[in-house]
């Protein structure tokens, strides 16, 4: 079976036993943040994917495409994930 565009790009980014803090997703779009920890503290990423249903198999492929329909969708994922990453980074500041 063919790894999703979502799943290499978690591999890709993930350090080793990293989990995803969030992900948002609409239709084929996908958009994961993914928590670093650094010297500093955590640390937020993002990655975002794209895949499509072939209409001959049937199958869901990767693109690295987006249509100018799918950039309004990246842009209310990326609106989700920057509230997201600013409520993580409220959680992990000690209380005053």
């Amino acid at each position: 079976m063919a790894q999703s565009n979502a799943q290499r790009a978690d591999n890709e980014s993930a350090q080793p036993g990293n989990r995803p803090a969030a992900k948002f997703k609409h239709g084929g779009i996908e958009m994961t943040v993914w928590p670093n920890q650094t010297e500093s503290g955590t640390m937020f990423n993002t990655t975002i994917s794209n895949s499509y249903k072939d209409d001959k198999s049937g199958e869901w492929k990767p693109t690295s495409s987006f249509s100018p329909t799918d950039l309004l969708v990246v842009a209310e994922l990326s609106r989700q994930a920057f509230a997201e990453i600013t409520k993580l980074k409220q959680q992990g500041r000690p209380a005053k």
